[in-house]
């Protein structure tokens, strides 16, 4: 009976132990991931931005037009990434794909085209939801412009992991 009453007890400590175990690997792990996704991000946060930080030392109107600009070139960069990805969509030899067809070719490019509109909707709340309580702030613009030139760097990273090479 005492043997038996040990043995549920260890494997009841087992259990824990696995239990803890898990949450922590799984903690190291997701930490881990959210390191490698913000590694391009100066100090690591999204809302942080080194170029717009050197904009709002700027006087009032030079620091907006200042900030305009990063949005703006960010933006383009964003756009020009995208549209470059799209034309390699559609010019990709879906032939060269396991069973590949002009079909399949043409659901991917208007899959990608439909997540870019999506990612753009999504950064806007996103960003809204994360400088929220910046708002009502005199840095709640420069927290804003931050995240978005952020968010827009690591979506051309995202665009630039797409490949339309089968044989990778």
């Amino acid at each position: 009976m005492k043997k038996l009453k040990k043995q549920k007890r260890f494997i009841s400590e087992m259990k824990k132990y696995k239990i803890i175990t898990f949450s922590a690997l799984l903690f190291t792990l997701s930490l881990s991931y959210w390191q490698a996704l913000a590694k391009d991000i100066p100090h690591d946060d999204l809302l942080s931005n080194q170029d717009v930080e050197k904009c709002a030392a700027k006087p009032d109107e030079e620091s907006y037009d200042c900030s305009d600009k990063l949005i703006q070139n960010s933006d383009n960069n964003l756009q020009d990434s995208f549209k470059n990805k799209l034309k390699e969509i559609e010019s990709a030899n879906y032939s060269q794909w396991w069973m590949g067809s002009e079909e399949q070719r043409k659901t991917m490019s208007v899959n990608f085209a439909n997540s870019q509109k999506a990612w753009e909707q999504y950064k806007i709340t996103y960003c809204k939801s994360a400088a929220a309580p910046y708002e009502n702030t005199h840095g709640y613009g420069d927290t804003l412009s931050s995240c978005f030139i952020n968010m827009n760097r690591k979506r051309v990273a995202e665009i630039n992991m797409i490949s339309v090479d089968s044989a990778r």
